[in-house]
């Protein structure tokens, strides 16, 4: 027997194996019959399967996703704008300022009837002026306080006419952590400042608005939105007072394609609609060697105790590009294209068995 007759005698030989065992052969994943077998029909899905159904993509199935409007807390929308005077706290710097009808009262001096007093909040909560004594002053509002001290000097000073402001403060700010580009304590007005406003005043944050969640803090209650929310709803560009904290956070979002695609990945879509088309167009399409044409799956989680979706889309249909643009993605979709077993078949084929063909060719060649 000659080299060619014995080498091809040993291709057969392989050929027969592989045709015995390809029904053993790894594939990318389940095949649509393999999904459709496990999905929720009665009585079809199995115990150690979790439960879904499969919904038929067509222009009288195509899903939309419902708009859900997001909202901080009843208490956060309800709080307006503090018409209240502020309050004296400790550690606040005082500037009382005296004027007196005589040059020769208590404080005023020849061409000089205007007294300025610079006095600190001590930990205690008072303060201390000359021929007034010591003030509780924690607690009081400007005007409270003011009253207060022309009690004080009534008698004393020439018919004076006082005013009280506060000009420093450690209880006049909010608290700003997390993915903002200036973040740490920013004084506000002592009315509170509109939430949007407090973060343009951090310098903002430098991702996209539907991948920045912002947490707000005020004592014991919290409540947490996308950016993208806030921003799209007046309602939820809620008042934040002195003493709220603040935290914003990036929250990429990422889609899972898997199966027959040309490069399966886990991607992110810088479009805050993000569809279909969009993602398998970002993963190179449908792999024709491989994929199923006819069984493009979405499969969907359920928001509540509820079977989960699997959406199918059958690629072949002339309309399928169109149904894949309408279809909105969610952040916890995963999308799977199954593989064909004649394209898995004919993968094996030309990975593993085309070294046995060109030796085989080439033997004949020499053969002859």
């Amino acid at each position: 027997m000659t080299q060619a007759h014995l080498c091809k005698a040993a291709y057969f030989t392989a050929l027969a194996v592989v045709l015995a065992s390809c029904s053993a052969m790894p594939a990318f994943g389940p095949d649509a019959d393999d999904i459709n077998r496990v999905a929720v029909d009665g009585n079809a899905v199995t115990e150690d399967a979790l439960p879904f159904r499969v919904v038929e993509v067509s222009a009288a199935k195509l899903p939309t996703v419902s708009e859900v409007h997001a909202t901080f807390p009843a208490t956060f929308r309800a709080q307006g704008f503090r018409d209240k005077d502020e309050v004296v706290s400790v550690g606040d710097q005082l500037e009382i300022r005296i004027w007196e009808i005589a040059e020769d009262g208590l404080f005023a001096t020849a061409g000089n009837r205007e007294t300025m007093l610079e006095v600190r909040v001590s930990n205690s909560g008072n303060i201390t002026v000359p021929y007034a004594n010591t003030i509780a002053a924690r607690g009081l509002t400007t005007s409270e306080l003011r009253e207060l001290l022309l009690e004080r000097y009534y008698g004393q000073a020439v018919e004076p006419e006082i005013a009280v402001a506060i000009t420093s403060t450690e209880s006049r700010s909010a608290t700003v952590l997390g993915n903002v580009r200036n973040p740490g304590r920013i004084e506000i007005p002592p009315r509170g400042i509109r939430l949007l406003d407090l973060i343009a005043s951090t310098g903002g944050a430098s991702q996209a608005p539907w991948e920045i969640r912002v947490k707000v803090q005020r004592g014991s209650v919290s409540g947490s939105l996308l950016l993208s929310d806030i921003i799209d709803s007046p309602t939820n560009n809620i008042v934040i007072l002195p003493g709220d904290t603040v935290n914003i956070s990036h929250e990429a979002r990422r889609f899972a394609v898997y199966g027959g695609v040309s490069r399966p990945a886990n991607i992110e879509i810088p479009v805050e609609d993000a569809h279909l088309a969009y993602l398998l167009a970002e993963v190179g399409g449908l792999d024709e060697r491989v994929a199923q044409t006819r069984s493009v799956f979405v499969f969907r989680p359920s928001a509540g105790g509820s079977a989960a979706t699997a959406y199918r889309f059958d690629f072949s249909r002339p309309d399928a590009l169109l149904f894949a643009s309408a279809f909105r993605l969610m952040p916890t979709d995963i999308t799977y294209v199954a593989s064909a077993d004649a394209a898995d078949f004919e993968r094996f084929m030309s990975i593993l068995l085309s070294p046995f063909l060109g030796t085989v060719r080439s033997v004949d060649t020499l053969g002859n």
